[in-house]
């Protein structure tokens, strides 16, 4: 009898199929699961063959401690005050004192105790009814701590302070505060243009425009130009209101140190909250075996919606800069998250790159500048001005979703990350870029609305011919599913070479359909620019020229604050 497989030829060749569909499956299946897993381990060899560092010594090298010193001073003027408010009567004349907190000169607090609860709203008497500056403060007191901001430099001041009873009666008092003129280092700041009614001023005229040091004095100025704060600790580039309402600065530890290695929550009156040091102890590029300070975060910090902040900073190596990320607790100052761009970019990005040196030797190959998160989709975006793009990444995985800058010296692997002109359309890639911002999305996050400054450099990729001929604020539109963009608004390049900016500047929307955009480094660094210009119409409504400022203190950025922050 034969057998009814046998009899069945195709059966056999079905089954066999199906044997090496599973058993083939399985193998692919295993390898697909293996292969990043094998990808990752090669690249994080290659990336420390380079030079580079592991992640357990990166965090090893830049973990900060908790400093207490501004704290523990905040808190003893804070105890010397109440105590000086709990010696006042009710009715007796109040005690003004300037700059409290001993860091923000423009500053002031009233103490004063009334005899019925009141309601209390202060008022800096300005120039023009658009400088001045009014506050009203939650609920009702009889001991009263009025906190005064806005005052101007150089003057006696009148501030009207009005005392607002439950019942609605009204009683205003007139202090006089004197100050003194602001520092000289500041320089000159000379108003072109001021339209007041068109500008984003906020309720009661509390938004200045804050020009934030890249290595000096950070300050903030009214419509009519005039300085109405400024801070007496340095500051470089990191100046951000926090969603509690207090500022996020990066200053240094000591006056006296070269470096800025101290990160600190504090307000506009200079009360420290709290602080991060960073000890920025790394080996030379000269001599490995020998260590020098550096300062350890560059351009940027971003408040991540649990409170944490991520840090855009050097990797502790003696090679590199400037290519690294760090996710710190908020509460302990812990290192979470690592984000080693060398190992999400190619290797000739940062083994074969050239376009710029440092005095040090060490290679700044991207040059990270600013960063947006986007926690909806989990999307991080950083921009480089040494490599001249803009890269989305999943913040999670720190996987690498795409790149927006031109195609020049990409590698054939990593040209299906690129960005593309959007069908029938020209697109200037950027070049050099800094402040990237999310400004808007549609289509469930796949389309993006992006503001940056462009600084239209080509250091590493872009047009040659249009490079250093202007620099722009710019929105584009960009699909991330399509992977193309199209510019929606520029403005600057009618400007020309006088507001070329080589390296700094910012763009940003700052209400009433307006953008503010700062051309820090205009003239080769000696003057530095603010300009608000209206989207739709292309008017400029405000425009001042800063000049004879400390060498290498050129503003960083140019930004619209509220001297009073809702939260």
């Amino acid at each position: 009898m034969k057998s009814g497989l046998r009899s069945k030829p195709w059966l056999i060749g079905g089954i066999l199929i199906v044997v090496l569909a599973i058993v083939g499956g399985s193998v692919y299946w295993q390898q697909s699961r293996a292969t990043p897993v094998k990808d990752v381990a090669r690249h994080d060899n290659q990336v420390e063959k380079q030079g580079g560092l592991s992640t357990t010594t990166i965090k090893k090298r830049l973990q900060p401690t908790l400093s207490t010193t501004g704290i523990k001073s905040t808190q003893a003027l804070t105890k010397t005050y109440t105590r000086q408010l709990e010696s006042l009567s009710a009715g007796a004349a109040a005690k003004v004192i300037t700059n409290p907190y001993q860091t923000s000169p423009l500053s002031a607090l009233i103490l004063v105790k009334t005899k019925a609860a009141t309601q209390v709203t202060t008022e800096v008497v300005g120039d023009s009814k658009a400088t001045t500056i009014t506050h009203t403060i939650k609920g009702y007191q009889t001991s009263h701590q009025i906190g005064i901001l806005g005052l101007y430099a150089g003057r006696t001041n009148q501030v009207k302070v009005t005392y607002t009873t439950k019942a609605g009666k009204k009683t205003t008092k007139t202090y006089t505060i004197k100050t003194a003129k602001a520092p000289a280092e500041i320089g000159t700041n000379t108003l072109k243009t001021s339209t007041p009614s068109k500008m984003s001023l906020g309720t009661g005229n509390t938004k200045l425009t804050f020009a934030v040091s890249s290595q000096g004095l950070t300050y903030g100025l009214d419509a009519q130009g005039q300085i109405r704060w400024y801070a007496t600790n340095k500051i470089s580039h990191v100046f951000k209101t926090l969603k509690n309402g207090h500022l996020l600065i990066l200053t240094k530890k000591t006056t006296s140190d070269s470096k800025y290695n101290a990160l600190r929550i504090t307000d506009y009156y200079g009360r420290v909250y709290k602080q991060y040091d960073f000890s920025g102890v790394f080996p030379t590029k000269a001599d490995p075996k020998k260590t020098a300070v550096n300062t350890v975060i560059h351009h940027d910090v971003i408040e991540m919606p649990n409170g944490d902040f991520l840090l855009t900073v050097d990797d502790g190596s003696a090679k590199y800069v400037e290519d690294t990320m760090i996710q710190i607790d908020h509460q302990t100052g812990k290192i979470k998250k690592v984000i080693d761009l060398k190992r999400v970019l190619f290797k000739s990005a940062y083994t074969k790159y050239d376009a710029t040196s440092r005095s040090d030797g060490k290679l700044d190959w991207f040059h990270q500048n600013s960063m947006a998160y986007d926690q909806k989709h989990n999307l991080l975006l950083v921009s480089g001005r040494n490599q001249s793009m803009i890269l989305g990444l999943n913040y999670r995985t720190g996987k690498l979703k795409w790149i927006l800058g031109a195609d020049q010296k990409i590698p054939a692997s990593y040209q299906k990350y690129l960005i593309k002109p959007a069908k029938g359309t020209h697109f200037q890639y950027n070049g050099g870029q800094h402040a990237i911002n999310i400004v808007g999305e549609s289509d469930s996050g796949n389309v993006l609305q992006l503001e940056y400054y462009d600084n239209n450099v080509a250091v590493t990729r872009g047009d040659l011919t249009t490079s250093k001929q202007y620099s722009i604020g710019t929105e584009v539109r960009l699909n991330q599913k399509q992977k193309t963009v199209k510019t929606t608004w520029s403005y600057g390049k009618s400007r020309g070479t006088k507001n070329f900016t080589n390296i700094v500047g910012s763009s940003y929307q700052v209400g009433q359909g307006n953008t503010l955009i700062g051309f820090g480094y205009a003239d080769s660094g000696k003057r530095s620019e603010f300009v608000e210009v209206n989207r739709k119409t292309n008017q400029v409504v405000f425009d001042v020229n800063r000049t004879n400022f400390s060498a290498g203190d050129w503003s960083y950025r140019a930004e619209r604050l509220s001297l009073y922050p809702t939260y």
